[in-house]
């Protein structure tokens, strides 16, 4: 499978173990060394804090040739708030070409909804399908957070890459039907969240009060890891690494040893023994396990 690198760290604090934004030199390292590793794909968007602009500052001075470097990002929440719907076609075609300047690129791989509840409105679509025709980005999709969302994209043909949440603990998009309808369809699917906000990396005892929900479901994963030998990471990544129906994985890291070890875990798969045993442990687990939103 495919790796993706997630910029969101690059930008702004992130993740509920209290990521820290690394400095501008450890970032043009850690993009160093996942090109050189094969990684040449990123994701990131407006609302990532000056990640945009970081990434496009590598790419400027950077001695890899800007065609080998795919860069996905996403339309501002709000971009169509308070506005007419005749004129979303602009605002998704404006913001996207700022999105590709700031990048430094000529053309964006993809282009996605970062506010899904816009799949639900055809206007909006159209809107940002515009900037596939304008050529500004060579496909365009939509990043979700509920099956029902990424249900509602499979309706389009203009969709062509679907962003979702998938991980060891969450499996509504198995549920739904989702990756057949995908594959079916040849819509692009990049699973993020594999280590839902570094929660699953987590020891059961570190969790505050307002996580203590989660104490039993990572007791459960990390006796599972300990039984295959296997570490959190390994479970977690090979686990999603092992889905057919999942074409990139997003992920993101701090520093080039987390990197490092990520790259290295891809290669290593895990044995179908525990992948059926995280599959009947965890195919029905509460919903605030699965949507950050709700732990606050």
């Amino acid at each position: 499978m495919k790796l993706c690198l997630g910029t969101v760290q690059f930008g702004m604090d992130y993740g509920i173990q209290g990521g820290h934004q690394p400095e501008y030199y450890k970032i043009d390292s850690i993009l160093d060394y996942a090109i050189s590793h094969g990684i040449t794909t990123f994701d990131t968007a407006a609302a990532y804090g000056e990640a945009e602009n970081i990434l496009g500052h590598y790419v400027k001075h950077s001695k890899r040739k800007q065609k080998d470097i795919k860069v996905i990002s996403k339309l501002a929440e709000n971009a169509f708030e308070n506005t007419d719907k005749h004129v979303w076609p602009d605002i998704a075609i404006n913001n996207a070409s700022k999105s590709r300047d700031s990048l430094r690129i000529e053309q964006l791989e993809a282009y996605l909804f970062h506010n899904a509840f816009l799949i639900n409105d055809l206007y909006a679509v159209k809107a940002i399908a515009s900037v596939k025709e304008r050529e500004i980005s060579k496909k365009v999709g939509v990043s979700i957070y509920f099956p029902e969302e990424a249900l509602k994209a499979l309706e389009y043909d203009e969709i062509d890459v679907i962003q979702i949440p998938y991980n060891v603990f969450d499996r509504r998009l198995d549920k739904c039907g989702f990756f057949h309808k995908a594959k079916e369809k040849g819509v692009e699917v990049y699973a993020r969240s594999t280590l839902l906000q570094g929660l699953i990396m987590m020891n059961e005892s570190e969790l505050s009060a307002n996580m203590a929900f989660a104490r039993g479901y990572l007791k459960k994963y990390h006796d599972i890891c300990r039984e295959y030998n296997v570490s959190s990471l390994a479970g977690a990544v090979g686990y999603v690494n092992s889905h057919e129906g999942i074409d990139y994985i997003v992920f993101g890291v701090d520093n080039i040893s987390q990197l490092h070890e990520y790259i290295e875990i891809n290669d290593t798969a895990i044995s179908n023994e525990m992948i059926n045993d995280l599959d009947e442990v965890f195919f029905n687990v509460e919903e605030k396990l699965v949507n950050p939103v709700l732990w606050n």
